[in-house]
């Protein structure tokens, strides 16, 4: 038997072969939620990947796919994924987890159902996350925003192999709780302690 290795760079072979040579369906758009998020250096945070204008309840269904993610390796410390349950449960060979993991600020998960098309219909609404990824925050200054993004080359197929073009990558944002003093504020002190210490010279 093929070690799991072996096995998921065939799948994800196979899964490529198939987007390139398929004819297209509907389209549908990638995004984060919640957006923005808000947090700090310390703090550990999770994304949803979410995937929207599918069917609802109804073709077109989502029976396959591989997206990948890019973040600010300085900023953020991946540490981890879960699938969702709406191609399958992997745990239960409902679905096959096929995702490459996690290379510097990149991270790419990718799944393939094993459900059929009736089945993913009964499944899926026209919204929903497929897989959520989580960080640890580790160099977030205070007031500062960071950016996750889908990168190109994100696939989707239906139920009958054909593939979802992808009209719609959204940004997720991480922003710092704490904002940044405002620059009057700080003008405001500054000056407030020029004349604090006019005053003691003239004492």
């Amino acid at each position: 038997m093929p070690s799991p290795i072996l096995l998921k760079r065939y799948l994800l072979a196979l899964l490529a072969v198939l987007f390139v040579q398929a004819p297209m369906a509907h389209s549908a758009s990638i995004g984060f939620q919640p957006d923005p998020v808000s947090a700090d250096t310390g703090d550990s945070i999770s994304l949803d990947l979410v995937i929207s204008g599918l069917g609802h309840f109804a073709s077109d269904s989502l029976s396959a796919f591989d997206i990948s993610v890019g973040f600010d390796a300085s900023v953020l410390s991946f540490t981890g994924y879960s699938l969702g349950d709406l191609l399958g449960d992997v745990g239960a060979a409902e679905a096959i987890d096929v995702s490459a993991g996690a290379a510097g600020g990149t991270v790419s998960v990718a799944e393939v159902s094993l459900f059929s098309a009736l089945g993913l219909d009964a499944l899926q609404p026209g919204e929903f996350a497929v897989a959520t990824l989580n960080f640890d925050v580790i160099n977030l200054a205070m007031g500062a925003v960071t950016e996750l993004s889908v990168l190109t080359g994100a696939a989707l197929a239906d139920t009958s192999g054909y593939v979802i073009a992808v009209t719609g990558e959204e940004s997720g944002l991480v922003k710092s709780s704490v904002p940044a003093p405002a620059t009057g504020l700080l003008l405001l002190a500054a000056l407030f302690g020029w004349l604090t210490l006019k005053r003691r010279q003239s004492v």
